[in-house]
């Protein structure tokens, strides 16, 4: 049924020792004369199947020899694998004229000479040598097959021999065998090959024999116009940068997976045409360099500008470059300003109008819905270019456009919450539910853009969130909002030293272990790493260190705030996981950060018990220039607050404890396992992280006893890449190591399976690439 061309061939060959046994003596061997050597390539495969021996120099397996050991093989008369039955006899460069003539044939063929006489031949009708051309098209003795008759072809058809015998014959017959049809075949990926070859030329030659490397030639001097031999390397670069004709294939390829060549850059930066123009093309990397240099420099030249003047720039900017985000350099992080140009603009664009004024209520309206991207769009210009130079630039436009809209969002805050808290008509946010069933998580800093983002992974997983906002205790402080929080019995908290609570009964002041003290007095499950208690209760929860990474990085904060908002999306979903009714996330306060650092305001040491960056405790009857409100914990007690956006200390970045609406509108976050959630809370890869041809893998709700692995196809353990594949544990990760560089770039499966291979989650991935 599937009979292929090596199968063909084994039938002929047993065909061709078949005799008339009532007129003719049983054949000793049958003598395969191949004066062109063209069937040489596939003896080793056939002699697994026939008994072949091969006229040549001696070999120790038994299979080659000269003529006196074929002669003795042939009789049976030496010990041999192949000295049993009637062996087939190859001689490769040996025509069957040369055998004819006896007294005049070669030395070295006098010994098997007179075995024509006793033997059969493996030859073609008209007594000349079988050659492959004539044996697959010859239809009565032969295979019938239709194979074009020109140079190319034939010289092709040898070439790709060895791959040709193992296609089966019924798809041979619907084709007519053209030189196209072998270059496909030796080169079944030929625009891959021209992609290695321009990565590295010497070493993907040298990985080539003489006749693999012949037909890479001529498969490119036939469909891709180029001689490697003439033309070389600098030459096909250049044609791959044109895209044209069957090059926009071979660039598309590039395209999809750039970093698996990282040789082909230089090589289009040595092949750039000169031409006198002004066009920049998505072709040549210097085009990409030329570009973000130039961007560099009128990022950096918004310190000229006025705020709306930087605005139009923004604008203006953005039209020129946003191409530049769908180009190969781009892919390969080339391009770092493009990106944080199409934030610059959303900055621009929001940063234009300021923050609805009027009430307290139609600002926090206001920054609730529109407000908050502004900030977002600051922190991801900031991390779009992580390279020191590039992030300047992009903060000099920021400090620019974003400091007199946030200072001036600050001040109108502080013009609306100074009276009302001086009033006492400002009400921040109340105490955490400590009903049964909720887990509260806090998360300290957590930012309302940044609890958008945190919303964004949770609704991403099928989880139901609501998100609101309240309002931060004054000052903006750890020390004071978060004790303010807690699920604790009323009165069990009052003022104590600077801006701490103090536990009640004893006047301590309310630390970390205070806190936790307390809750645990009135019932609360304060839960540490991966604790998740008891559902049927309530508890207290803390995940992340945003304000930590804040106040130690100051800008730096960009770099790792996906990791801190990942981290919190996992405990979220640990608890939901373990059966909690909904998870509370709340946070304390917000902060500021500006690139280029605040402005400093003096504030003489002498009135403040307690000072910190954007908030002081005065001492009783002190008389400062700036504004001041009731402290939480003791109305009497005087907080002096920076005004706008300034500081209280010199080149602070990031800072929070004034008034503020990033400081001081904070996030309330109710979450729920939604309908799509509670039908897929199976086991799931949850994270893919490449370094390299390393894969970090994440997962949840898998049982131990699974087994990661890579493969080539999902549901087949035998198509693995992994090196091994690796059991899961509680942790919830491993990594698993593709050894082979070649699957580089390949789409593949990351799999978990049970004992019995079942699948229990899939993902497709591209070897070694995180986009």
């Amino acid at each position: 049924m599937n009979e292929t061309l090596v199968d063909a061939l084994v039938t002929r060959l047993e065909e061709a020792l078949e005799y008339v046994v009532n007129a003719n003596a049983a054949p000793v061997a049958l003598l395969w004369p191949d004066e062109g050597r063209q069937w040489e390539p596939i003896i080793r495969q056939l002699r697994k199947r026939l008994p072949i021996i091969t006229l040549g120099e001696f070999d120790q397996d038994g299979s080659r020899g000269p003529g006196y050991w074929i002669r003795c093989v042939v009789a049976g008369t030496v010990s041999s694998e192949l000295s049993e039955g009637r062996p087939i006899v190859y001689l490769p460069g040996v025509a069957r004229s040369e055998l004819r003539a006896v007294e005049a044939c070669p030395s070295e063929l006098a010994p098997i000479a007179e075995l024509q006489y006793r033997a059969q031949w493996f030859s073609h009708p008209n007594g000349k040598d079988w050659t492959v051309r004539s044996l697959l098209t010859h239809n009565e003795r032969g295979l019938g097959l239709q194979v074009a008759d020109d140079a190319d072809t034939a010289a092709l058809m040898l070439l790709a021999l060895d791959r040709l015998v193992d296609l089966p014959l019924d798809r041979l017959a619907k084709h007519r065998l053209d030189a196209d049809f072998f270059r496909d075949l030796i080169n079944p990926d030929p625009v891959r090959n021209i992609l290695d070859y321009l990565h590295d030329p010497t070493s993907f030659q040298e990985r080539l024999d003489d006749a693999h490397w012949s037909a890479f030639v001529q498969q490119c001097k036939a469909n891709y116009g180029f001689d490697p031999n003439s033309d070389g390397e600098l030459t096909a670069a250049r044609k791959l940068g044109e895209q044209q004709g069957s090059w926009a294939n071979v660039w598309k390829r590039f395209a999809e997976t750039p970093d698996r060549f990282p040789g082909i850059p230089d090589r289009l930066r040595q092949a750039k045409p000169m031409k006198l123009s002004f066009e920049l093309s998505d072709a040549w990397p210097q085009d990409n360099e030329e570009a973000e240099e130039e961007l560099h420099n009128r990022l950096l030249g918004f310190v000229t500008f006025t705020a709306e003047e930087a605005r139009q720039q923004a604008a203006l900017l953005e039209a020129e470059h946003a191409w530049r985000r769908g180009t190969v350099w781009a892919d390969l992080n080339w391009a770092p300003l493009a990106f944080a140009m199409e934030q610059l603009a959303v900055l621009a664009e929001l940063s234009a109008q300021p923050l609805s004024s009027g009430t307290l209520d139609a600002l926090a309206t206001d920054y609730q819905q529109r407000g908050w991207r502004a900030d977002d769009a600051v922190l991801r210009a900031l991390a779009a270019a992580p390279n020191p130079a590039d992030r300047g630039a992009a903060s000099s436009a920021i400090s620019v456009m974003y400091r007199p809209w946030l200072d001036a969002g600050a001040r109108a805050l502080q013009n609306l919450v100074g009276p009302m808290a001086n009033a006492h008509t400002y009400e921040p946010g109340s105490p955490v539910s400590a009903a049964d069933g909720i887990v509260t998580v806090f998360v300290d800093g957590l930012r309302l853009d940044v609890a958008h983002r945190l919303r964004e992974c949770l609704d991403a997983v099928g989880l139901r969130t609501d998100l609101e906002t309240t309002l931060a205790p004054l000052p903006t402080v750890t020390e004071t909002a978060k004790p303010a929080l807690m699920p604790l019995d009323e009165g069990s908290l009052v003022a104590g030293p600077d801006f701490h609570a103090a536990a009640a009964d004893s006047g301590i002041k309310a630390t970390i272990q205070v806190t936790r003290a307390l809750m645990t007095k009135s019932g609360i499950q304060v839960l540490d790493g991966v604790e998740v208690g008891d559902p049927s209760g309530s508890a207290w929860a803390e995940a992340g260190e945003v304000d930590h990474r804040g106040h130690d990085g100051g800008v730096h904060l960009v770099d790792y705030l996906d990791d801190e908002i990942n981290r919190v999306a996992r405990r979220v979903r640990e608890f939901l996981d373990a059966g909690w009714q909904q998870v509370e996330v709340v946070t304390d306060h917000g902060w500021i950060l500006l690139p280029g650092k605040m402005d400093k305001v003096d504030l003489p040491a002498a009135t403040a018990v307690k000072k910190k960056g954007r908030c002081a405790r005065l001492k009783d009857g002190a008389d400062v220039d700036v504004p001041t409100v009731p402290w939480f914990w003791d109305q009497n007690v005087r907080i002096a607050l920076a005004p706008g956006v300034a500081c209280f200390e010199a080149n602070k970045e990031y800072e929070h404890g004034g008034v503020s609406p990033q400081e001081c509108i904070v996030p309330r976050m109710v979450v729920r396992a939604g309908a799509t959630a509670t039908a897929t809370r199976g086991p799931e890869i949850t994270k893919v992280k490449w370094l390299g041809l390393l894969c970090r893998i994440e997962f949840a709700r898998v049982g131990k006893g699974a087994v990661v692995d890579l493969r080539a196809l999902p549901a087949d353990p035998k198509t693995s890449i992994a090196e091994e594949t690796k059991e899961t544990s509680s942790a919830g990760k491993v990594s698993l190591l593709v050894p082979d560089e070649q699957h580089q770039g390949e789409k593949a499966y990351l799999v978990l399976v049970d004992a019995n291979n079942a699948i229990l989650a899939q993902r497709d991935v591209i070897v070694g690439s995180n986009r």
